[in-house]
Order: C-alpha cells, then structure tokens, then sequence
C-alpha cells in the first residue's frame, strides 16, 4: 500500500511538470530587459494590484503577454507585459520599464538568436542564475550583447560564480556568425581591429583575418572567429626589465603592482612600473600602429 501511493504521488507529480514544461514551450514569447531600478512586478495590469515581486535594472526576463490597449498614468501611456523571470515567477510589469526585443524587426531578430545562444540555450537563465542584459548594439557593422550572469548564494559551493561576457556577431554570407566571445573588459573599434583591454594587456582581433579554430564542439550558429594578437603586461613588458626579473618574488610583485593606461583618442599606453606598491620605478609609452603597440623611446 505503501509502494503504490508513493508511485502515485510521483506520477501527479510528473504529470504536472511534463504540464509546465509543455505550457512554457507552446506559449509564445519575445526576450525582454527590465530597464528601472527596483521595477514591481504586480499580479495583475494595473497599479493597484498586489506587487508580487520586484526585477533589478538590466534584468533579464521573457515577456509572454501584453495588453490589447495602453494604460494612461499621468502624461504616459503603455502596454503592461506579463513576464517570467529566470525564478519562473510571473506578473506584469509597466511597458516603461521594459525593453521589448521585437523579432520582427531585423536587427532585433539578431538580437534575440544572439540572447539563445548565449543565455537560453547555455541554461544560465534558471532559478540557479540571474542575468542582466547591459546592452544590446549594432556598431561597425557588427551585433553586440554585454550581458552577465551570477549564481545565487543559495546554490554556491565554492564562492559566488559571475562571469561577465561580452558576445560580437556579423552577418557573414547571410548567416549570423560568431566572431568574438571575450571577458567583460572595455573593448574600441579602431580601423580593422577591435581591441579589448584593461590594466594588464590587449587583446587585438583583426576583423579583416579569420583563425582556424580545430576541436572546437558543434554550436547551433556559425562561428569563424577573428585572428587575434595581444600586447600584455607580463609578457611584453615586465619580462623584459631586469630589475623585476631578479627573483620570482620581485617579478610576482612587478606583475602585481604595475598598470597600463590607455587613451583611446591617441591610441597610446603609458605603462607604469611598480615594484612595490605606489612606488613608480618606470614608465613606457607605447602607440598603436599597424595592429600591434609600438614602443616610443
């Protein structure tokens, strides 16, 4: 008796999941971006329903409604959409505070395969995970998602995972392909090339050569990514003066403490030299020219 009402208990319970499941798959649904500070999440499409929950700024949510008619409050008036966040938790949210990414507009279209690939089909929009959508660009010809996702404290084991990534695509021959996929940095279209960079070094692609990449694993859009060079604190700086290279300490330290600052209107780096912390031994200027950092004596 036992045995048969827990196999009952688990089939109602596997029915109502495989139910979720097949509602969520069949409902129709656009990518959207929460753009308020601290947005209520209401039950209903009105301002006097009961909040139900509150979306960060940047967040990133499905919309899967929206109001036959706009609501006027004081001089505005907009849609509200009913959204479900990455908790699986939905209401609706005044259309002032969201981004609608239309995929029935062509960039938007890009926009929204680009936020599959990266976001939906890599799982990260779970209730494990939060995104946020910082921003969404078509510059230089090229499709851009800045986007990052951080694991919640609840389900960490060994520190709080946040990455921060920064995604570029391009219609090549017609498809939408992946060229670059970087770290959160500050990154500059120059040229031919796109540089990324922070206090330790470049990373240099040139959009007019393509690397070959073997092994790599079957992805569901194209990916000819760019060929890349770098200019890097370690290697091309602190490994070439001897007063940082007389032990291992002294290199770790020169390593640690020294910095790059970059202009991006004359495309010069001034490389700070440090050995102890605060303490300048040198400095180097570097321009770029012809895809790599030359130094000026």
């Amino acid at each position: 008796m036992k045995l048969t009402y827990t196999y009952s208990v688990m089939v109602v319970l596997l029915s109502v999941v495989v139910s979720w499941a097949q509602q969520d798959a069949t409902t129709p649904y656009e990518y959207c971006v929460i753009q308020g500070d601290n947005v209520i999440m209401r039950s209903q499409p009105s301002l006097k329903a009961k909040a139900v929950g509150r979306l960060d700024k940047y967040e990133f949510v499905y919309c899967i409604g929206k109001t036959e008619e706009k609501t006027r409050i004081n001089a505005d008036e907009n849609y509200w959409y009913k959204i479900r966040n990455c908790d699986n938790k939905q209401g609706w949210v005044l259309g002032k505070y969201v981004q609608y990414i239309d995929s029935a507009k062509e960039h938007y279209k890009h926009y929204k395969k680009m936020i599959e690939v990266e976001i939906v089909d890599e799982q990260k929009c779970s209730i494990k995970y939060r995104v946020k959508i910082y921003k969404l660009n078509f510059h230089n010809n090229h499709y851009i998602l800045e986007y990052e996702y951080k694991e919640k404290s609840e389900y960490t084991q060994y520190g709080v995972l946040e990455v921060k990534g920064i995604a570029i695509y391009k219609l090549l021959n017609g498809d939408l392909t992946k060229t670059i996929h970087e770290a959160g940095k500050n990154y500059l279209f120059y040229n031919n090339y796109i540089l990324f960079y922070n206090l330790k070094g470049f990373t240099i692609y040139d959009t007019q050569k393509f690397a070959e990449r073997k092994g790599m694993p079957p992805f569901n859009i194209p990916c000819k990514y760019y060929a890349h060079t770098g200019f890097y604190l370690r290697e091309d700086v602190i490994s070439n003066i001897p007063e940082c290279n007389t032990d291992w300490k002294t290199r770790l330290n020169c390593i640690s403490y020294s910095d790059m600052e970059f202009n991006p209107q004359t495309m010069e780096v001034i490389v700070n030299v440090r050995i102890e912390e605060g303490k300048l031994l040198k400095q180097e200027k570097y321009k770029f020219s012809d895809g790599k950092f030359v130094k000026i004596e």
